[in-house]
């Protein structure tokens, strides 16, 4: 009865979670399709625009990510103002880390240089990332609230919050991206999907700060108040935030980064690759919504100082996220072609697609692993040192080894993004040997603490 009462938290917890997750997931999914009906040049640069854009974007809002376990163990522990104290300072860190954001990305043309991209991809890049910089602000905003919510059990706040930017992201899209003639709207493209992003995000955050007034569950937090930055708050959040936005830049850096290396080879490879991308986001989230109700229920009795009940949580979520992850692995691999054909009109990007789509059946499952261990130790505060894990297994084994196999020609059919897939799937499964090693000495530790 124990373990179907943990299921039942483990899953009320998760399931907004994950609609949210997927809300924000289906708006780069939707701004991939509608792209990919334009021209393979179109979806090229929203393709690459995204990469770039993600690897600021998920860097800097991952350091918010370490106010999830400190509030979490908060509220397990019954602290009720210290909540409020720490959602504060990391909503200063957000508007902080905002505007490094903003100034990385307005750097636009540098961005497309470093790429190698050809001329017409790169000047859609340039118009794409523009708007993203106007937005990376009010977003990370989001994120610091999101983070809040979940960490205290009321997910489903920013769930209905992000549904309802969704919901108007089609119509947003449809006008920038294509044009409305009618009310001197021009066609923008790419750059459209980006424009409608940034005014869903501003409407968002504006959103979130009624909430966070008005909502009558978080007024015992007092959410709004003064700003001013306290050192000892500050310190704790940037100690386990750094690290774990470090980790979120070395992963999705690594990730991303084959967009950069691939685009010399032309449009299609880069139009083949981004389908891939879009289609890991949404899975990902499958296994990122598992991993934060895991680490949220572990560190709340982490907090109340239940060792046994928290160990037993995380094994129950984990047991959970593999599960889900190999159902994950059966529906890509079953729906590979279906799926291309989907997002791409151009024969020769959906047949690429498609054989990256069954390596990603394999990949998700080995990186949902990792993900499921990482989260936990997160739970304990551990962040540091699962950092230099993924250093050495993300940059070193996947991103190292697969330019090295597709620049070296030692595989001369392998010159493209499959070469990184590859490489990828090994350095997941280096990565989840060592974290799980990491992790079960961690709880040998708290057990005899």
């Amino acid at each position: 009865m124990h373990a179907t009462t943990t299921l039942r938290q483990l899953i009320k917890l998760a399931g907004p979670v994950l609609v949210s997750q997927l809300a924000v997931m289906a708006n780069g999914v939707i701004d991939t399709m509608m792209a990919g009906h334009l021209s393979s040049t179109e979806l090229a640069g929203l393709g690459l625009g995204t990469s770039i854009y993600i690897i600021a974007y998920v860097s800097l809002l991952s350091v918010l990510l370490g106010l999830s376990p400190i509030v979490a163990q908060h509220y397990g522990a019954g602290r009720t103002e210290a909540i409020g104290d720490a959602f504060r300072q990391a909503f200063l860190l957000a508007i902080m880390l905002g505007m490094v954001g903003t100034l990385v990305l307005i750097q636009s043309h540098f961005w497309s240089q470093i790429s190698g991209a050809p001329s017409e991809v790169a000047s859609k890049v340039d118009d794409y990332l523009f708007w993203c910089a106007l937005g990376v602000i009010p977003a990370l905003m989001v994120r610091a609230f999101s983070a809040l919510c979940t960490a205290v059990s009321r997910p489903r706040l920013v769930m209905w919050v992000n549904l309802a930017s969704m919901c108007f992201k089609v119509p947003l899209n449809a006008i920038f991206m294509y044009g409305w003639g009618d009310v001197g709207i021009e066609p923008m493209g790419a750059a459209g999907a980006a424009c409608s992003t940034c005014l869903l995000s501003y409407g968002s955050a504006i959103a979130v700060l009624c909430l966070a007034k008005l909502d009558r569950g978080l007024a015992p937090y007092r959410l709004l108040g003064s700003l001013k930055p306290k050192g000892q708050q500050m310190l704790e959040l940037l100690r386990l935030g750094l690290p774990i936005g470090g980790t979120a830049f070395i992963d999705v850096s690594a990730f991303a980064s084959i967009a950069l290396l691939i685009a010399p080879y032309g449009a299609a490879a880069s139009a083949s690759q981004q389908i891939a991308s879009s289609l890991t986001g949404v899975v990902y989230m499958f296994s990122l919504s598992l991993a934060n109700a895991t680490m949220v229920l572990t560190a709340q009795r982490l907090g109340s100082g239940q060792v046994i009940a928290a160990k037993e949580v995380a094994s129950i979520g984990m047991r959970t996220a593999m599960l889900t992850a190999a159902l994950m692995a059966g529906v890509l691999l079953l729906g590979k072609d279906l799926l291309a054909n989907a997002y791409a009109t151009d024969p020769e990007v959906a047949q690429t697609a498609a054989v990256l789509i069954m390596w990603l059946a394999i990949h998700q499952w080995l990186d949902s692993l990792q993900l499921q261990y990482a989260f936990v130790l997160r739970a304990h505060k551990i962040a540091s040192l699962p950092f230099w894990i993924y250093v050495a297994c993300l940059w070193g084994i996947g991103l190292g080894g697969g330019a090295w196999v597709s620049f070296s020609g030692v595989f001369g059919s392998f010159q493209d993004a499959r070469a990184f897939w590859w490489a990828g799937i090994l350095a997941c499964a280096a990565a989840s040997i060592a974290l799980g090693l990491l992790a079960r000495k961690t709880w040998e530790a708290a057990l005899k603490a």
